[in-house]
């Protein structure tokens, strides 16, 4: 190799290497410290693109299993509330049945239709009050005859009947059933009554089987919405969380380089003078 001293090519060679190590070893220190294989576009521009979708999905996977969790709250609270409503149908029917004996006294009928009357004020008190959010669930407003029903949005994009659904939440006030105009004042009104509360608390155990199937519907879904969420998970993180062990190793060889290119330039800058003292 011929001997020249204007310009270091040694140093040169030397301090390019020492540039590369130096970019491996902030590499290597960024991706140790963040977790992550791909911090910024340049490192991977593909896999950014495709995680970043990827994070989104999951994110909104996230909120629509909350949307499903709060869907099964509202039926719950109007299931809870048709319990109620169940009760007094139940007790109702009863007078209605007690009010049919003909030994009773006119006095005997009008202290059970006053009972009577006040359940049925009840029920139609508990349909219209019950609300989630302030979305009155039981008074007719999510019923099918006035709107579609109440959304359940429990997907991440917007195709009907996949994404979301709507649900008729029904009437169950007194009037809806059916009970008004009923009375216990003689034996055929009141046997006309108990027919009336049978198909009564028939509706009303219609619209809770309903209700009572759209939360399984919505466990079910929760449950598919868990396991994809696992899935695009672990496919954004293949694609953009950092192996530790093989960047420790790519730390530990970097430092290596670092150190060893450092002690080279050291030498690669005495080649001028060692050069020197061949003029001398």
């Amino acid at each position: 190799m011929s001997t020249r001293i204007n310009q270091n090519v040694l140093s040169l060679m030397t301090r390019r290497n020492i540039w590369s190590a130096q970019n491996d070893l902030d590499q290597a220190v960024t991706r140790l410290s963040s977790g992550l294989r791909v911090n910024y576009a340049w490192d991977d521009p593909a896999a950014l693109n495709i995680s970043e979708r990827f994070r989104a999905q999951i994110s909104s996977m996230v909120e629509a299993e909350k949307n499903a969790n709060q869907a099964i709250n509202v039926i719950r609270m109007a299931d809870g509330a048709m319990s109620v409503i169940d009760e007094k149908l139940v007790r109702m029917r009863a007078l209605a049945v007690q009010a049919s004996n003909g030994t009773l006294t006119s006095n005997d009928r009008s202290a059970l239709h006053l009972e009577f009357d006040s359940l049925r004020s009840e029920v139609t008190r508990i349909a219209q009050s019950t609300n989630y959010n302030g979305k009155y669930l039981l008074n007719g407003s999510y019923s099918a005859e006035n709107v579609s029903g109440l959304k359940f949005h429990i997907g991440i994009f917007n195709t009907s009947n996949v994404d979301y659904y709507y649900v008729q939440m029904g009437d169950v006030t007194s009037s809806a059933l059916g009970l008004n105009g009923l009375d216990l004042t003689n034996t055929a009104t009141a046997q006309v009554a108990i027919t009336s509360l049978d198909t009564a608390i028939q509706s009303k155990d219609t619209l809770r089987t309903r209700l009572g199937s759209y939360v399984n519907r919505l466990q079910s879904t929760i449950l598919n919405q868990q396991i994809s969420r696992e899935s695009a998970t672990t496919a954004e993180e293949a694609l953009r969380d950092a192996d530790i062990a093989e960047e420790m190793s790519n730390f530990v060889r970097a430092q290596i380089l670092m150190q060893s290119g450092i002690s080279m330039l050291t030498q690669a800058n005495l080649v001028p003078q060692m050069v020197a003292q061949l003029i001398g």
